[in-house]
């Protein structure tokens, strides 16, 4: 189900969002004001992630592939502060998967030197792409002013 734009009228973020010029990507500043009304009307709190394909799910299909992204990464900036990007991978000895240190991962995407982050066996390119997956929370900046009117 889409929830419709705007429905927290004179919400700081959503004023964030509208203020700002989104020229060349039009269908960014949509793809945020979706993203946050799924945010603000589903109560998500720090306990919850969301990955890509959920957040996903909550933009209309008319929103290219490339412009949600753009979307998605917008609303991490530091200026605008709604989510947090996060990394994690499976960790053999606990069984489940676990945060990799965004440091870490960051080396290694600039080295071009590939690593499972827990286990240390060299990976390929695509192999750690595969092993570690992004992923997003909301920020305690969001939590403490999505109610927040301007």
């Amino acid at each position: 189900m889409k929830i419709m734009n705007n429905i927290q009228k004179g919400n700081y973020f959503y004023k964030i969002i509208e203020c700002r010029s989104f020229s060349e990507f039009p269908d960014v500043k949509s793809g945020c004001l979706s993203i946050l009304d799924y945010l603000m009307i589903a109560g998500r709190d720090q306990e919850v992630t969301f990955y890509f394909d959920e957040l996903r799910e909550k933009v209309d299909e008319r929103v290219s592939d490339n412009d949600f992204i753009l979307s998605v990464f917008y609303l991490t900036r530091s200026d605008v502060q709604v989510l947090e990007q996060s990394f994690s991978a499976w960790h053999s000895l606990s069984g489940f998967r676990k945060k990799v240190k965004k440091e870490l991962v960051n080396k290694m995407i600039k080295s071009k030197e590939f690593s499972h982050p827990f286990s240390g066996e060299q990976l390929t390119e695509k192999e750690f792409y595969d092993a570690v997956i992004p992923y997003f929370v909301v920020t305690q900046f969001f939590l403490d002013h999505k109610n927040d009117k301007i």
